[in-house]
């Protein structure tokens, strides 16, 4: 008795439950990312979703595959979630494949604010085609961390995220590294959101009811 009891709780506790339609920001499409289920709509604030780049264009080329997005819910309206960009990373497969011995792989960290204000830490990687040096691989750092650097504060927060997951800003790391040493490939790994500027941090998660 005790058993079905415990199973009719579990079974009235989902019955309870709605499914909230998950929402990519506008400069992603707004494509639908999947379903979450919640009793309560206030609930979903919060919660997180990961997508690949391929999923969320449905261009399932090669590139888009390790691609990896995460967004956060901060709106409910009706049966709808909406989400923010989060972090973006490149899968760990992905990485490990473009390991070489004998070669270089460079990475930098960088803590950039775009030019609204958006705080984000960027790690991008470097693999040359052979070993170099210490000083090539310093002046190698130094120019990744110029361009990451420079961009971000020349563009708004879409376009630095846009150019970065797209390829624009590895490509013009490629261009000016290999003036340095003969270079392989060169990928933005990972980018955090650090901070929003104090206007969009002020604005509070929104629940919005629907009549």
């Amino acid at each position: 008795m005790a058993r079905k009891r415990r199973a009719a709780r579990v079974k009235d506790k989902w019955t309870m439950k709605k499914w909230f339609t998950l929402i990519a920001p506008e400069y992603f499409g707004m494509a639908e990312l999947g379903e979450t289920p919640a009793d309560d709509a206030s609930k979903v604030i919060g919660r997180t979703v990961e997508t690949t780049l391929a999923e969320l264009t449905n261009d399932y080329s090669n590139q888009n595959t390790y691609k990896k997005l995460i967004f956060k819910v901060y709106r409910v309206a009706g049966d709808n979630a909406y989400t923010k960009f989060w972090r973006f990373e490149l899968t760990r497969e992905y990485l490990n494949s473009l390991t070489r011995r004998r070669t270089s792989k460079i990475e930098d960290i960088v803590d950039v604010t775009t030019a609204d204000g958006y705080k984000l830490r960027v790690k991008s990687v470097v693999f040359t085609v052979r070993r170099c040096k210490t000083s090539q691989k310093r002046a190698i750092r130094a120019i990744m961390r110029q361009i990451v650097v420079e961009k971000a504060s020349s563009l708004n927060f879409v376009q630095f995220i846009q150019e970065c997951v797209l390829g624009k800003v590895p490509a013009e790391i490629y261009k000016n590294a290999k003036k340095i040493y003969p270079i392989r490939r060169v990928e933005v790994r990972k980018i955090e959101l650090l901070a929003e500027p104090a206007e969009a941090e002020t604005q509070p998660a929104v629940v919005e009811a629907v009549a």
